[in-house]
């Protein structure tokens, strides 16, 4: 990767900028119209749980003769792909169930890597702690999801919008570097 030059003129600085702009924006859209916000949002997670479901039942067929409990595997993918099609197609179910189900998947998910760290270990791969470590973290954030999904509603919608904000931010303070510094 190259690094910028003292004396170089970066052209087009102004795109930075638009996109921080843009970024920004749409932060404060996901903010003040929370209901569009979380249709996007739980339409956004649908498309994710159906190409979990691809990946899952594609990596079972393909790993049947090397990991013996490959059938779960393929069960969770036949399920998510099932359930992704079925949010996708009815919006109102997906907005009316995703922070319960992605409690749940993220839950079923947590299940199957702490059974994938196990098996690491069993075959002697080393950092297999880190798979679990990340599993059972993953299961904790799985039952704050399902003790109250109120809570899941307004924290995907935030924990969403603020990321984005920062990047417009620094978008805009990059542009403005390049256009000061720079040229």
């Amino acid at each position: 990767m190259e690094t910028l030059k003292a004396n170089s003129k970066v052209s087009q600085w102004w795109w930075p900028l638009v996109m921080g702009i843009i970024m920004i924006l749409f932060s404060f859209s996901l903010l003040f119209l929370p209901i569009p916000a979380f249709l996007g949002i739980s339409l956004f997670f649908s498309a994710l749980i159906l190409a979990s479901g691809i990946t899952n039942l594609i990596f079972s067929i393909k790993n049947r003769a090397v990991i013996e409990g490959w059938g779960w595997y393929l069960i969770i993918g036949i399920f998510e792909i099932l359930v992704g099609l079925a949010m996708i197609f009815q919006p109102g179910l997906a907005m009316t169930t995703v922070v319960i189900f992605t409690g749940f998947w993220l839950m079923f998910r947590s299940i199957l890597n702490i059974n994938m760290a196990i098996e690491l270990k069993k075959v002697g791969i080393k950092n297999w702690g880190w798979t679990l470590f990340w599993a059972i973290l993953t299961l904790l954030f799985s039952f704050f999801i399902l003790i109250n999904p109120v809570i899941g509603i307004v924290s995907v919608i935030v924990l969403t919008a603020i990321p984005i904000m920062f990047l417009g931010f620094a978008a805009i303070l990059f542009s403005l570097i390049f256009k000061n510094i720079f040229i």
